[in-house]
């Protein structure tokens, strides 16, 4: 697989570079602590004991010793900033959840031959459209929800599962996102959670046709999928109004949609439902990753320090005679 490498470094937590601030405050101390030294040297030594002008290649090795030493600290401080470095091009998503509506309205045929069979023949077709690496898993709700596939890559036990779907009352949406959400997890997707919603390697596509009647609120749900960075993509089926007791589904799929950083579409044909599914699998391969090279920093700050460590030693050996021969 062939990515486009970017020259520019991107910074993961760039509040830490106003630290870099520092480094000439301590460079200017380190000069202070050096001429303050000299002169307590020349107050309380007796030069005629005690050589107190050491050689010049012993005051370049210290001079080079602290200087190494404050580039060290600076580059500690680059570390801290997490600099890494854009890679684009196609990288799969880990983990996709599939949550699709069972209640009893999917059994309606204004889209052909029903709601329910035109969302699962989509659902089949984003099983190929979708990155073959990419885990997929399941999601069936009516008045509740239930995980039929955890995610796997093996699609054959996600088409499986699309199978023989359980019609009952009900449309628990909250309930689906928290479940989907549950096994995302589980699969260690979010073993750390992103820092966007744009580099989250989890995504749920969720597809009904009602309001929610049942289960958990889908705000509450939403709030909770914005905390773990998950987008939702929510397609919408025909154009019930939904209950007069709750949000229409168009409002309660696009709030869903809008507060996760997701995308909300309706569909009113099998044709129109098939190309959403395809474009959304295609478009979730589609990516930007990015190399760390805080690793590389760290070290080249370690082998400064090392350097400096050396430069300091050899200065202390170099001096060592000019106090020899003074005795």
């Amino acid at each position: 697989m062939a990515f486009r490498i970017e020259v520019a470094v991107i910074w993961r937590s760039p509040n830490w570079l106003w630290a870099l601030l520092v480094l000439p405050l301590l460079a200017a101390a380190m000069i202070a602590w050096a001429r303050d030294r000299k002169r307590a040297g020349a107050a309380y030594a007796d030069p005629r004991l005690i050589d107190l002008t050491p050689p010049r290649r012993v005051r370049t090795l210290r001079v080079v010793a602290a200087l190494l030493a404050v580039l060290a600290t600076g580059l500690g401080i680059v570390a801290m900033a997490r600099p890494a470095r854009g890679v684009d091009g196609k990288e799969t998503r880990s983990t996709i959840m599939l949550a699709i509506d069972t209640s009893k309205s999917m059994t309606k045929t204004d889209i052909a031959p029903t709601r329910l069979a035109a969302g699962v023949d989509a659902a089949r077709r984003f099983l190929e459209a979708a990155p073959k690496e990419a885990a997929i898993g399941f999601v069936a709700f009516a008045n509740n929800a239930v995980v039929r596939a955890s995610p796997v890559t093996d699609r054959d036990v996600v088409s499986r599962a699309l199978d023989d779907l359980p019609i009952t009352e009900g449309t628990a949406i909250g309930d689906a996102v928290l479940a989907s959400l549950s096994a995302i997890q589980g699969s260690g997707a979010l073993a750390q959670v992103p820092e966007t919603a744009e580099t989250s390697p989890a995504r749920i596509l969720l597809l009904t046709d009602g309001a929610n009647s049942a289960g958990s609120s889908p705000l509450d749900a939403a709030a909770r999928a914005a905390e773990l960075r998950v987008p939702i993509y929510t397609v919408l089926l025909g154009n019930d109004p939904g209950r007069p007791d709750e949000l229409s589904p168009s409002e309660t799929l696009s709030t869903l949609a809008t507060q996760t950083s997701g995308v909300f579409t309706q569909s009113t044909s099998t044709q129109d439902l098939s190309r959403v599914f395809e474009d959304i699998g295609v478009s979730l391969a589609s990516v930007q990753r990015f190399d760390e090279l805080t690793v590389w920093v760290v070290l080249a700050a370690i082998l400064l320090l090392l350097l400096a460590a050396g430069a300091l030693a050899a200065s202390e050996l170099r001096s060592r005679p000019i106090a020899a021969r003074a005795m």
